[in-house]
Parts: C-alpha cells; sequence; structure tokens
C-alpha cells in the first residue's frame, strides 16, 4: 500500500507542470530528487558533495552549473539543494542541470535508509529515469518514455497514479501521441508522492546551497 502519498494537491497532473517548457533545462538535461525529513547539509553529505556557498534563483545555479561544465569538463558534477514543504514535513529538493546524480544508485539508495526518496531525470538524448526508495529499497523505477516497462521491489503499485497524471500505460494509445508530455508527468508524480509542490515562483526565488561531486564518487567501487 502506498502511504502518505496522497496530499491536498492530490488532483495534480502532467497539465499542472506545462510551465516546465519555459524552464529549457527542465525539459532537455536535468535531474531532481527530493527526500523527506533531512536537512539541506545532509544532504549534500550524502549525495558526496563539496559544500560551494549558495546561489539565488535557478537562471544563477543553471549559469554557474554549465561555468562549472566548461571549466571542468564533467570532472566535478554540480547540484543545488534547497528545503521546501511536503508531507509529514520539510524535504530537501535537489536540482541538476545537465546532470544525473539524483538517479545514482550508489548515492541515492543510502540517502534514502529511514525515509522516501523520489527523483526523476532526462538527458538531451531522451535517457530518462524516474525512482521511488522507501528506506533503502527501490520500489519503482521505470523510463518516463516507456512507463509500461517497469522494475522495482513493486513494480505495478503506482500504476494508478501514473495514468491519473498523465502517463500513458496502453501501448496502442501511446503510438497516437507524438510527444507524450513525460517530464511534466513525471514532476506530477514525484508531487503525488511526496507533497512537494513545485513552482516556477518557488524555483526563481529560492536559495540553492550548491555543491560539486567529483565524477569518480558516482562510480560503483
Amino acid at each position: 500500500m502506498i502511504t502518505n502519498c496522497q496530499n491536498s494537491g492530490m488532483a495534480v497532473s502532467a497539465d499542472d507542470y506545462a510551465w516546465v517548457n519555459d524552464f529549457s533545462a527542465l525539459t532537455e538535461a536535468y535531474c531532481a530528487v527530493l527526500v523527506r525529513g533531512i536537512t539541506v547539509e545532509d544532504f549534500l553529505r550524502g549525495m558526496r558533495a563539496e559544500p560551494q556557498g549558495t546561489v539565488t534563483g535557478y537562471a544563477e545555479l543553471e549559469r554557474r552549473t554549465w561555468r562549472l561544465w566548461e571549466e571542468h569538463s564533467g570532472d566535478l558534477l554540480p547540484i543545488g539543494a534547497v528545503t521546501v514543504p511536503g508531507d509529514q514535513g520539510e524535504w530537501v529538493l535537489g536540482l541538476e542541470t545537465n546532470g544525473y546524480l539524483g538517479v545514482t544508485p550508489r548515492l541515492v539508495e543510502p540517502l534514502s535508509r529511514g525515509t522516501r526518496l523520489v527523483s526523476h531525470f532526462c538527458d538531451e538524448n531522451a535517457h530518462d529515469n524516474f525512482l521511488w526508495y522507501e528506506d533503502g529499497t527501490l520500489r519503482t523505477s521505470f523510463e518516463p518514455l516507456f512507463p509500461d516497462e517497469r522494475d522495482g521491489s513493486t513494480p505495478d503499485e503506482l500504476v494508478g497514479l501514473m495514468e491519473e497524471v498523465g502517463f500513458v500505460l496502453d501501448e496502442n494509445e501511446e503510438e497516437l501521441l507524438e510527444d507524450p508530455p513525460t517530464v511534466e508527468a513525471a514532476f506530477a508524480l514525484a508531487e503525488r508522492l511526496t507533497g512537494v509542490h513545485i513552482t516556477p515562483d518557488l524555483l526563481t526565488k529560492a536559495t540553492y546551497a550548491f555543491g560539486v561531486v567529483p565524477h569518480t564518487e558516482t562510480r560503483d567501487p
């Protein structure tokens, strides 16, 4: 049974996240991760990030990210983190432009122990992923472009919510859609699981703790 997933915003769907198309990085190459009940400092530590101060606003987070990519060619992976309200208290939202830390099992599985972690990702080559962890266990994972192919300890537990937010699980129906709203639906499903309502205002006004993760930390020993 899914617990604590349906909040006052339970009717949210992909349509409510159509605004992400105004943030090019959120439709081209991004990663978002939500973790319940930890501090920003604990989050960065769990992601093995070296703190680098703060940045204000998503635009500055994006600019600083690309500067690091240009200077270090991917050897240092940037991530921003901010505390946000959600179900059962505060969560940490981690955001990456052109990143994948939030869907790296070596990092997020330990971070999810004792709590809930939800993350989703898409890159410029249309590779994507959605993960739901509960207390160190991967409950459901799938590629938003192929939502009918799922994995995890409970791969079918989110099917109802997935259909409600806008994922098309019928292959015949999916073929009729030229551009399914996979990113928008991923944001909506994450809200259903966390109660965290992400808005343009939140992204543009937030002060993010900024950290960098050495690329070597993403590799299994």
